[in-house]
């Protein structure tokens, strides 16, 4: 094995790095989707070439594999012969699911080598140039006209998908500057000066990006790590310091709270309107076809608050109906009201479980959890065992994934994609550790 990662050609090694740094810095930014395309087929080309060495490794990875296979079967035959329709259900298979799965081969077989650039690597490089990027651009604004863009973003479509992966490139960060520095092999190459400059930079980014739902995935992020690092380093520094941690960063997490609830007016009027959508029935609104309900003051409610809750609990009822899913699409929420008698102009529901559950059924989203949940598993068993920090990170972000799932569409397009590429990039990179720990 040794000897043939070591006679590995350098330019093979070098595109290999290459096209994933232009993949993680591309997928979230706009009108890039045949580059995409070009990237993997390329990727592909390069894993070819190694084919029955890779039949091996794959082995080796059987849980992630045959739990993302199992799910990944279940939906190309949903989708065949369950959904209502299926021709867009085939469609949607192939772009989402399909090419997800080939994201995922490609990460865990570019890095089944080692690496000079390792994901982590790579991952904190690409978030660090679109944050750049982003901050150079509300730099601008604000030279020529005296104001800092606020809830709005420039280098991705909608604030949802940069602060989403804001958020997936802090947890490498935050990892890497609490446990990464350690051990024959650092998770990352930058020094700690340097990841606080990173996490400075993307936590203002983001801040100014103002999505509420990323303010949470933030906060979630430092009390998961306040707990970890609680749990496993307490002993090692003394209480006292870990109480003085933990107090600065309950502050940190409580100021950022107060600060998104200060700046976005609609979390003043949120517990009210969440509330009438979960009593959604009352009116057409949340279908879009009545206007909104008022509030007990007589103000609107927050829309949006008001059709999450509404579409998570209408979402919810569609799958108690019909548990077997309706049908695998992006659309499937809006298809299903349509279907069962609610003219709609929704489209998705916000939450990636109510897309997937009204989709594919409680057997899809089964499936799915028991993917994320192997690898989260093998993330602890990792870090616990051998305080792998890649481990760590494999947790986070799978946790991550799914807790912004329960508020955000997530689990599809580049999104998902990023996802099962670095997912499977970590798994790699964690069987060379475990490879090279065995033999040590």
């Amino acid at each position: 094995m040794n000897d043939h990662l070591s006679i590995e050609p350098r330019w093979h090694s070098r595109l290999a790095i290459g096209l994933s740094l232009l993949f993680l810095t591309l997928a979230s930014v706009s009108h890039t989707i045949a580059l995409r395309y070009v990237i993997l087929l390329l990727m592909l080309v390069l894993v070819a070439k190694d084919y029955p060495e890779l039949k091996r490794h794959w082995r080796e990875q059987r849980g992630p594999v045959a739990t993302l296979g199992a799910f990944l079967l279940f939906a190309l035959l949903h989708s065949v012969s369950l959904s209502m329709w299926p021709e867009a259900s085939a469609g949607e298979f192939r772009s989402q699911l399909l090419m997800g799965g080939l994201w995922f081969v490609a990460g865990l077989a570019l890095f089944r080598p080692p690496r000079r650039w390792t994901i982590s690597d790579l991952v904190i490089l690409a978030g660090c140039v679109l944050a750049l990027t982003e901050f150079s651009h509300g730099a601008y604004v604000y030279l020529t006209t005296g104001l800092w863009p606020y809830n709005e973003v420039y280098t991705t479509a909608t604030k949802l998908e940069f602060t989403f992966f804001m958020n997936f490139v802090l947890a490498f960060v935050v990892a890497a500057f609490c446990f990464g520095q350690r051990g024959t092999h650092p998770l990352t190459r930058f020094p700690r000066w340097a990841l606080c400059l990173a996490a400075a930079l993307i936590l203002f980014v983001s801040l100014k990006a103002g999505a509420r739902n990323g303010m949470i995935g933030l906060v979630y992020l430092m009390l998961s790590m306040l707990l970890v690092y609680s749990v496993f380093e307490g002993l090692k520094i003394g209480w006292g310091k870990t109480l003085l941690i933990a107090g600065v960063v309950l502050a940190a997490a409580g100021s950022i709270a107060a600060y998104t609830i200060k700046q976005d007016s609609r979390n003043q009027v949120f517990v009210e309107s969440a509330a009438a959508g979960w009593h959604y029935a009352d009116t057409k609104a949340w279908l879009r076809m009545e206007p909104y309900p008022k509030l007990s003051n007589g103000m609107p409610v927050d829309d949006s608050a008001y059709e999450r809750v509404a579409w998570i609990h209408s979402g919810l009822d569609l799958i108690a109906a019909k548990p077997m899913g309706y049908g695998y699409s992006r659309n499937a929420f809006t298809n299903a009201l349509t279907a069962t008698g609610h003219p709609n102009q929704v489209g998705h529901s916000h939450s990636g479980f109510i897309d997937l559950g009204v989709g594919l059924g409680v057997i899809g989203v089964a499936l799915w959890l028991a993917f994320c949940g192997v690898l989260i598993w093998t993330g602890y068993r990792a870090f616990r065992l051998r305080r792998d920090t890649l481990g760590l990170v494999l947790m986070l972000v799978s946790c991550g994934f799914l807790g912004r799932m329960l508020l955000e569409s997530v689990n599809k397009d580049h999104m998902l994609h990023l996802f099962l590429f670095t997912a499977a990039a970590l798994l790699a990179e964690l069987r060379q550790r475990e490879k090279g720990a065995a033999h040590a």
